[in-house]
């Protein structure tokens, strides 16, 4: 929620600066959600992270030998539950990326020249960067390195995020609102943005994804690849 005087008074938009960030923090919440295996289902709320109740792939080292040996043992999983390997599609944060582009071999040359911070390619797969693949609150995971088969993955999406404005709601000033419009309801506190010359705007993001089979998703738990080796 804003107050109208900087609705009416702001240059450039307020209005417009704060739907532009709702969007973003939907998009990286979203790209959390669908990475960390962190996150379980919600009944009704969200889906399970596509990572979620998978065993991770524990480094066997930081050089570009144990990238291949670790990238062999996501592979096989798949050739064991027969799922086609050319359909993978790796995510990984892009300082992971930026040390995979600097690996060189002997002779000065990058050992992967298709890769690079943005993406590119890593062994013929497509690469997609994301700081949402660097999970700096969970010691147990790390960054990590996926690797999802792009068929199996089912994704449910409108493609859209819906803002919508009102200076006349009345609205719980919480992050976790405790009244739902079905239900039990609580006592509670809330404003009215008629009486309080004020603008409440709400984004909303309609998606949901599942995976076929249990095995369409790998990843490598605490990626630290170092460049130079």
């Amino acid at each position: 929620a804003i107050d109208d005087e900087l609705v009416r008074s702001s240059s450039p938009s307020a209005e417009m600066l704060v739907r532009n960030d709702l969007a973003k923090a939907i998009a990286q919440f979203l790209d959390s959600q669908f990475l960390d295996p962190d996150y379980a289902a919600v009944a009704n709320v969200s889906p399970a992270s596509i990572l979620n109740g998978v065993t991770p792939i524990t480094p066997s080292g930081t050089t570009s030998a144990a990238l291949r040996v670790d990238v062999q043992v996501l592979i096989d999983t798949w050739l064991a539950a027969n799922l086609d390997p050319s359909q993978g599609v790796w995510i990984m944060p892009p300082t992971q990326a930026l040390a995979l582009s600097l690996m060189l071999n002997p002779l000065g040359q990058p050992l992967y020249p298709e890769i690079n911070l943005k993406g590119g390619v890593l062994f013929g797969l497509p690469v997609i960067t994301s700081m949402s693949a660097k999970l700096s609150g969970s010691p147990t995971v790390g960054s990590i390195i996926a690797l999802l088969n792009a068929p199996e993955i089912l994704l449910a999406d409108d493609g859209e995020v819906t803002i919508s404005t009102s200076s006349e709601a009345s609205i719980q000033m919480l992050d976790n609102p405790t009244n739902l419009s079905t239900g039990a309801t609580a006592a509670t506190t809330v404003v009215s943005m008629f009486q309080t010359n004020s603008l409440a705007i709400k984004a909303v993001r309609f998606i949901n994804w599942a995976k076929k089979r249990a095995t369409a998703a790998q990843y490598i738990a605490n990626a630290a690849y170092v460049s130079g080796s």
